[in-house]
């Protein structure tokens, strides 16, 4: 029985910041503390990045584009590694879908 896959991040789907996250830079990166969480997390390299860069909502291929100094120079593998630090901001409560289109 082989594993199940994780999901995937459609390349119409644009990611934001959830609202309700606290935030602080720091000298490292950045720590985020989601509303339903009582703990921190600390965000460092492309997920330190990746929150930066989401001052507005992007879709994956935009945050590739703002992304590349922390990313391969492999198209496929860029947007694999982005897809999969979406995942996991997004399991955090970090950032969500979009509410705006």
């Amino acid at each position: 029985m082989s594993a199940p896959l994780a999901p995937v991040v459609p390349e119409t789907i644009r990611w934001e910041r959830s609202v309700e996250v606290l935030w602080r830079r720091t000298a490292t990166g950045v720590v985020v503390l989601p509303h339903d969480s009582s703990t921190a997390s600390t965000l460092e390299g492309l997920h330190s990045a990746l929150w930066l860069a989401l001052v507005r909502a992007m879709t994956v291929d935009t945050l590739v584009d703002h992304l590349t100094d922390h990313l391969d120079d492999d198209p496929a593998a860029r947007r694999r590694v982005v897809g999969d630090a979406i995942r996991a901001l997004v399991a955090s409560g970090a950032v969500r879908e979009s509410l705006n289109p």
